[in-house]
């Protein structure tokens, strides 16, 4: 059955979340990959940095650690190329056919690459179940479009989404290391975990409890994210358009560089 727009729409409300296959031609998610990777190769180049790419990327990590987190920064939140997607006509026509009559980016867009042996802790690489509304306090039909930036297979620990779940509302008020961590029965309800290649998107629920998978093949997992709420819910409006996010310059960081 072809996927229409209702038909989308249906499924996101019994089950929260829909995948759509080659949703975005393949060559606008390489010009992400190509864009991030490029921002690190700049810095591999300025330290002499040789080996295949993810060698570089952990010397980076292991031996300039400041370096490495800005160019995280950088590429997690400022390239053009994944903004220009995130408000991408196609896209934004969907989300307005899904019921988001006045759709706004309530995040700034997020790009992620994880690896065991680039981060520090366990939720640097790997999200616990949680749910994304609690940190955003968005509207109530407000969605998530997750997507690969290159093809992904189960050993790189696609997101594992519980559908259903975004019926049972927030069942948590508390945010531990930047996620709505939620006590929730793994068994006990159905899950979703699939292979998803360069260009597929995953349409979800902002309620809805997910968390990543297991990297198994020692390759690092690309991938971005766009959250939308919807400007025109009632609920929303009546709240005054909550916005918890904080985006501010760190001082300690501006002293270091200049030297106070």
């Amino acid at each position: 059955m072809e996927l229409t727009a209702q038909n989308i729409k249906d499924k996101l409300h019994e089950e929260g979340l829909v995948i759509l296959p080659g949703f975005f031609p393949e060559e606008k998610i390489d010009k992400i990959y190509t864009s991030a990777k490029s921002i690190f190769q700049l810095q591999f180049d300025q330290h002499g940095i040789q080996g295949d790419f993810l060698s570089q990327m952990t010397q980076l990590f292991e031996n300039h650690l400041d370096t490495f987190i800005n160019c995280g920064k950088l590429i997690q939140s400022g390239l053009i190329e994944l903004y220009q997607l995130a408000v991408d006509p196609t896209l934004v026509q969907l989300l307005k056919d899904l019921g988001l009559d006045f759709p706004t980016m309530c995040t700034r867009p997020a790009l992620f690459f994880n690896h065991p042996s680039l981060a520090k802790q366990e939720h640097f690489y790997k999200t616990p179940l949680h749910q994304d509304w609690v940190s955003m306090l968005s509207s109530d039909d407000s969605l998530v479009v997750w997507m690969p930036l290159i093809d992904l297979d189960m050993g790189h620990g696609p997101v594992i989404f519980y559908p259903g779940t975004h019926k049972l509302g927030p069942l948590t008020n508390k945010i531990e290391n930047g996620f709505a961590e939620v006590d929730f029965d793994r068994e006990a309800h159905p899950r979703i975990q699939l292979p998803l290649k360069r260009g597929d998107i995953a349409i979800f629920s902002t309620l809805l409890v997910h968390e990543s998978g297991q990297i198994t093949n020692n390759e690092i997992r690309w991938s971005c994210h766009f959250r939308y709420t919807n400007m025109k819910d009632p609920s929303f409006m009546e709240k005054g358009f909550p916005h918890p996010y904080i985006y501010k310059p760190s001082q300690e960081l501006i002293d270091k560089y200049l030297n106070v």
